[in-house]
């Protein structure tokens, strides 16, 4: 049975791959960075340890025990926003993490395939939409440089060792479970909104953007099969391939709301750059036999039935509870 290490391995992503790997009937070990996990258990008879990405010596002890044959790395600061406020802390996990990781890797004498967690953020603002792999690399916010730097040192760890890494860079994506992503924003929002006697205002950013945005679920899928069927050392784009404007999620998440509200721009979130269109050139991933199956509405909707069960009971005004709507 092979085993697989996940970093970062209870958080969004790197939970989702977890039970992905486990339906395979692979053999997990997932990290975390503060032990016991705050967050829900990433699953059944899934083995979690305690790394902390930062030190060198515990990146290398952990290779060394689980002996993996698969490494898929998400630890690491995963936010534009507070990239801008702590530059420092989000290059010493994004990039000195992944160096820890090759070294590991490196030093192991073993053929662990690494699956490394980049971003579409990567290219910044490019001159080709949509945006192919060989597009140069023109970050435009600290946690993007981050990604790109890292990227490029498991491009160099891959041409000077021979580690056979997988470089995904992964568009935005979305579903039940995600912080700080616009989708669960405004779902958490109208599900308070929905249960709540305060004045309907849903806040927004920029609505104007457009985004390459999928279900985590088919993300999932996409960097299991570029694992198992992709060229190592080459960059991967994952996304649907298409863009959708964030004024249309809004428009589908409005759609399923039990209560009219009103949309109002508020200028904390407005980001201090933000490039008018992120859509991913796939026809490499597509290449590999992969398509997304798993349709927008589909994800936005779970999306706010989940927040719905997870938002308190409201007070009414005459101070007898009011239950929360029950979803669907």
């Amino acid at each position: 049975m092979p085993t697989a290490l996940i970093t970062g391995g209870t958080g969004f992503l790197g939970s989702y791959v977890v039970r992905a790997l486990r339906t395979l009937g692979w053999t997990v070990v997932a990290t975390h960075v503060r032990v016991p996990v705050r967050s829900p258990p990433p699953g059944d008879g899934v083995r979690v340890e305690q790394l902390e990405i930062r030190d060198a010596s515990a990146v290398d002890r952990l290779v060394r025990s689980v002996e993996p044959d698969v490494i898929y790395h998400f630890a690491g600061q995963a936010y534009v926003v507070p990239s801008w406020d702590d530059p420092g802390a989000t290059f010493d996990v994004n990039l000195s993490g992944t160096l820890h990781l090759l070294e590991a890797i490196r030093r192991s004498g073993r053929s662990v395939r690494l699956a490394f967690a980049g971003s579409g953020t990567e290219y910044g603002e490019p001159e080709e939409v949509p945006t192919p792999e060989s597009a140069p690399l023109l970050p435009t916010s600290p946690y993007a440089v981050s990604k790109a730097a890292a990227d490029l040192l498991c491009y160099q760890y891959h041409r000077s060792y021979g580690l056979p890494v997988f470089r995904l860079r992964i568009f935005g994506t979305t579903g039940v479970g995600k912080r700080g992503d616009v989708c669960n924003d405004f779902a958490s929002q109208l599900a308070r909104l929905e249960n709540d006697d305060a004045p309907p205002v849903l806040r927004v950013g920029a609505l104007d953007k457009r985004r390459d945005i999928m279900d985590v679920r088919d993300a999932v899928g996409a960097m299991v099969r570029i694992v198992e069927r992709g060229t190592p050392g080459e960059a991967y784009n994952i996304g649907r391939g298409e863009a959708t404007r964030i004024r249309d999620l809004l428009d589908t998440l409005l759609r399923f709301a039990r209560r009219t509200v009103t949309v109002e721009e508020e200028p904390a979130r407005l980001r201090r750059v933000d490039e008018p269109a992120h859509i991913a050139d796939i026809a490499r991933l597509r290449a590999l036999g992969w398509s997304a199956t798993i349709p927008l509405a589909e994800s936005l909707e779970q999306i706010l039935n989940d927040w719905r069960t997870r938002t308190p009971v409201a007070v009414a005004a005459g101070g007898s509870p009011r239950a929360a709507p029950r979803a669907p």
